[in-house]
This record gives structure tokens, C-alpha cells and sequence, in this order.
């Protein structure tokens, strides 16, 4: 059995922006950042972690429809001195960019739902600004196969 398509959207989501100009390979899936918070040679960088899905019944029946509708919260992480809001608008565009472009593991629709305030933290190892972007991906599926798309 494949897995949940929830995953498999995470993981097409993860290659599509794997590779990006700034971030470049340094994206962290599921990482803890307050727990083991990004060092130096890890910025900028990208935390990705699966949100909440908000699934509605298409159709009634035995063959019964949920269209979902899954959140990916992407966290950027910069370390600069001074102009990192505009590293941070630049790594948006480009995540946009590739996730409007890219195969999407099952997903019919990728879009930026909500863009976070920038936050700003202190100390040598922790990035100095981070925002959270909130991807929305639009999928379907039966009620009894949540691995495989519509």
C-alpha cells in the first residue's frame, strides 16, 4: 500500500523545492527548530512540516468523494545583518515559483494561502529572522483510499 497522499504530496513538495537558488539543498522536513534550532552552515534554509487539511464530502454513495484541501508550512530561516526581509520576499517568490510549476504527488493545486510576520531571534548559531509561508494544496479522493489521487 502506498502511502497516505498527504505524504506523498510532502514529498513532491520537498523535491520541487530542493535545489531553489537561495536555500539551495538545505531543506529540514519535520525538524523541531526549538528543540535543535538551525546552525549557521544550515541558513538560509527550509523547514517543512505538514499542517492541517480540511476535507469536505464531493459526493454521497458507496463511491463517496472527499476533496482535501492540506496545508504545508513552509518556514524560511535567514541570517543577515541587516536586509533580510528581502531574502525573505525572494525566497517566497521562488518557492512559489517552483511549487506552481512542479509535479505536485497527486495534488491538483498548489497555492499561497497565508504569509507569516517575519520573526527575529538572537545568538550565533539561530538565524536572525524567520516567516512562515502556508502552501494550500487542492486534492481528491475516494473515502476508503486516502493513498491514491482522483
Amino acid at each position: 500500500m502506498a502511502d497516505h497522499l498527504r505524504e506523498q504530496i510532502a514529498d513532491a513538495a520537498v523535491t520541487a523545492l530542493t535545489g531553489l537558488t537561495t536555500t539551495g539543498a538545505r531543506i529540514y522536513r519535520g525538524r523541531d527548530t526549538d528543540a535543535r534550532p538551525l546552525q549557521s552552515d544550515e541558513v538560509p534554509g527550509l523547514v517543512i512540516l505538514t499542517g492541517g487539511e480540511t476535507p469536505e464530502i464531493g459526493s454521497l454513495g458507496v463511491s463517496r468523494i472527499l476533496e482535501r484541501r492540506m496545508r504545508l508550512l513552509v518556514t524560511a530561516h535567514v541570517k543577515a545583518a541587516s536586509g533580510y526581509d528581502s531574502t525573505l520576499n525572494l525566497i517566497l517568490k521562488e518557492c512559489e515559483v517552483a511549487l506552481a510549476g512542479a509535479s505536485l504527488g497527486g495534488a491538483k493545486s498548489a497555492h499561497i494561502a497565508e504569509v507569516g510576520d517575519i520573526e527575529s531571534s538572537e545568538g550565533s548559531d539561530k538565524p536572525v529572522a524567520s516567516q512562515l509561508f502556508v502552501f494550500e494544496f487542492f486534492y481528491v479522493t475516494a473515502h476508503n483510499a486516502p493513498d491514491v489521487a482522483l
